[in-house]
């Protein structure tokens, strides 16, 4: 049966600090912190751990005074896959998926002997549904890179979910137009496991205060759950920024 799939490259995966950490707790535990293609994750094995993991997650994703993250990705054990991986941001809150997370995360549990992958593939349970994750090996039978299986794209606004009621109730949010600041971006929306809102802007992306327009959009009234922001140039028909 033919699959549309989208999947998500790694060219390095690197594992770093295995260390012990304690914060204002008794009980230390251990964590690894691996990032892949800018994002930086730390991951714990918390099957057998009983912990406030939205509240150690905003302690331990400060820069300065924690070991700074995007989040925390968590081992747990799954009943529909082979384990399950729970996505925390920095804030605390709960993400359904993410791609660079899952592939860090694929790295952290087959190395550790954590979880296995069968003919190749290993099944990872999230919010956003059971996903199919690719792991590539080196001599030393370490994951160096991953490729997963995201599925398909919906642009359905109450699958992002997007509140489209003060903008004329439309099915579909496509180059819509929102002043942000001192800037109007057309915003598409749509979801992959996890809601994302894209503008395709003229100006080069690495000029674009992305830290500052991001999280006024992110909290946009139109995103109830709030949404993941992207800016790109389009290069040309195969290759963006």
């Amino acid at each position: 049966m033919a699959r549309n799939t989208q999947c998500d490259h790694a060219d390095r995966i690197q594992s770093r600090l295995a260390r012990h950490l304690t914060l204002g707790y008794s009980v230390a535990f251990e964590f690894t912190k691996l990032q892949g293609c800018g994002n930086d994750y730390i991951a714990i094995d918390g099957r057998s751990l009983d912990r406030d993991w939205n509240q150690l997650c905003v302690e331990m994703s400060r820069p300065a005074f924690g070991v700074g993250s995007d989040g925390i990705v968590l081992a747990l054990d799954s009943d529909i896959a082979d384990i399950r991986m729970r996505v925390i941001n920095p804030d605390g809150s709960e993400a359904e998926m993410s791609g660079n997370g899952i592939r860090l995360f694929t790295k952290f549990v087959v190395d550790n002997g954590y979880a296995t992958p069968a003919d190749g593939v290993l099944t990872v349970e999230t919010l956003g549904g059971v996903r199919e994750v690719y792991p590539r090996r080196i001599e030393d039978d370490k994951v160096s890179g991953a490729r997963v299986s995201m599925g398909v794209a919906t642009f359905d606004a109450a699958e992002v979910p997007v509140d489209t009621s003060a903008i004329g109730s439309v099915r579909e949010v496509i180059a819509h137009p929102v002043e942000f600041v001192d800037r109007v971006l057309e915003i598409t929306c749509l979801a992959i496991g996890n809601p994302h809102a894209v503008a395709v802007i003229d100006d080069p992306v690495v000029d674009f205060p992305l830290v500052e327009i991001g999280s006024i959009v992110e909290s946009y009234s139109l995103f109830p759950q709030r949404i993941n922001v992207e800016v790109i140039n389009v290069v040309d028909r195969a290759n963006i920024n």
